[in-house]
């Protein structure tokens, strides 16, 4: 969920209640006093370099969940592997934009698109502030990303947003409708939450993140392991999410973010190594945090749909 100018929504929320909806109780082995962390990998699918990182982050237990970008170059890669380790919790990364300069995606849907979602070339514009597509077009998009997915042999647990482009108050009721028709989670804070209609009935099983945790834009590679490792003290009892972006800075990865500094190769590569670190699992430990994944969350809901329906009848 890279931050980009434009974006009307920013991660790192303010804590908020989780019990308004699916609360921590409702996880096997947790109280309303445990620390809960998914550490959670963007952008996988987007090229090869990202995809070998997140892989074996994944395999290691460096983060506990990842998104796919399921209009990228690399997702196919992603599918056979999905294949092949049904394991890992895997989600939707839904994306809306195509923020690199020399290196591009599109729609996945086969509607026709205009302008409001697609430059000239028939790629995703660069930028949030420019995408002006209405919340059927968007609700349409990421639909048929999550069907691909399934289709492609994926069995997503979640959904979230790529550079949070459904954040704007006519985009959450797409966004969270796409998710509910999959009976996914979804990556939201009580901020957006307050967007969806109250009267709808489903809302009682949503899951709403206390807080969303990237490291911001103006960090250098060289100050993202002190960044981490502070953020680690600060995790309060509830439901954190923290984002990262694994990558090798290598010249696939140099090449398509342009040498930028900014969620650039050297940051990528940072990222996979800090999440790697005895400092950082050591962190974790000393500060009391428990780290689950999307599935958990999803297996606790149907689990509770499940007892609702068997003592209805």
């Amino acid at each position: 969920m890279e931050c980009h100018s434009g974006e009307s929504g920013k991660p790192r929320a303010g804590w908020c209640s989780i019990g308004v909806v699916t609360d921590i109780a409702h996880l096997p082995g947790y109280s309303s006093a445990s620390r809960l962390l998914i550490i959670h990998a963007d952008d996988l699918g987007m090229c090869r370099s990202v995809n070998r990182a997140t892989f074996i982050a994944l395999e290691e237990g460096a983060v506990s969940s990842a998104s796919v970008m399921v209009p990228c170059p690399a997702f196919s890669e992603v599918a056979a592997f999905a294949t092949r380790h049904p394991e890992y919790d895997l989600g939707i990364h839904s994306t809306l934009i195509s923020e690199q300069q020399d290196y591009k995606w599109g729609p996945v849907s086969k509607r026709h698109h205009g302008p409001e979602m697609v430059d000239e070339n028939g790629h995703f514009w660069t930028r949030n502030d420019y995408l002006r597509a209405s919340p059927e077009e968007i609700e349409e998009e990421i639909s048929a990303q999550v069907t691909l997915a399934k289709a492609s042999g994926i069995d997503p647990t979640h959904l979230d947003s790529h550079t949070f482009s459904v954040a704007r108050p006519e985009y959450i009721p797409a966004y969270v409708k796409v998710a509910r028709r999959f009976e996914m989670p979804f990556l939201m804070t009580e901020h957006w939450h307050a967007y969806c209609s109250p009267e709808d009935p489903a809302a009682a099983e949503d899951v709403v993140t206390d807080d969303v945790i990237q490291a911001p834009r103006d960090l250098t590679p060289s100050s993202l392991e002190e960044f981490y490792i502070s953020v680690l003290r600060e995790v309060k009892p509830g439901l954190t999410e923290l984002i990262v972006h694994p990558g090798f800075d290598d010249p696939e990865l140099r090449a398509i973010t342009n040498d930028r500094e900014a969620y650039g190769a050297a940051w990528r590569q940072r990222d996979f190594e800090i999440m790697r670190s005895p400092q950082f699992k050591s962190a974790l430990r000393e500060n009391g945090i428990q780290v689950i994944h999307w599935g958990m969350i999803r297996s606790a809901i149907q689990n509770r749909k499940a007892r609702q329906i068997r003592n209805a009848g």
